[in-house]
């Protein structure tokens, strides 16, 4: 095996097992971000079956039932349930949550038409309060591709727009590309 191959898959194997013990992030795509225009996007749902929307300590919550589906530009979520929490005084939208058996989760990445797709029993799309970055967490049986790896944990904590992976929790596996990392 050639030096460089020694040194690409000695790089995999401490990617991997840095994030295994939770001291670093694993990047899951070095040269992709989310599309940007994603969240100039309207949030759109369909639903095949009951909703209902309550009103309780400043927040209004539409829950939908059934062969849910959930969009906005290129991100898209499925999954059997889904609860909207809106703030009522700006109607800004907090947080989208997702059950299923599995929920799934697909966005593309950037304009080449790479994607990240994930499932899991749980899904949270929020954005961080501080960076408003968008992020995703799915939650039992996780587990989320790119075009360059993929990982399977008890819960993966994914940074939509920074296209990194920021938590995950184990058990877990995955596997990473062997091409070598891009401007290197």
């Amino acid at each position: 095996m050639s030096h460089l191959a020694n040194a690409l898959n000695t790089l995999a194997r401490q990617k991997l097992h840095a994030l295994l013990l939770g001291f670093a992030a694993l990047t899951l795509s070095s040269n992709a971000l989310s599309l940007a225009s994603d969240k100039q996007e309207k949030v759109t749902w369909e639903a095949a079956g009951n909703s209902n929307m309550t009103v309780e300590n400043g927040l209004r919550t539409l829950t939908l039932e059934d062969s849910v589906m959930v969009t906005q530009g290129s991100l898209r979520i499925t999954g059997d349930r889904a609860i909207f929490e809106y703030a009522v005084e700006s109607n800004e939208l907090n947080r989208i949550t997702v059950y299923g058996s599995p929920v799934g989760y697909s966005q593309q990445l950037s304009t080449d038409g790479e994607n990240v797709a994930g499932t899991s029993k749980e899904l949270r799309l929020y954005s961080d309060e501080n960076t408003s970055d968008s992020i995703v967490e799915l939650i039992g049986d996780a587990a989320i591709s790119s075009p360059d790896s993929t990982m399977n944990c008890a819960a993966i904590t994914y940074l939509v727009d920074l296209d990194l992976i920021r938590e995950a929790k184990g058990p877990c596996n995955g596997s990473l590309s062997s091409t070598s990392p891009q401007g290197n």
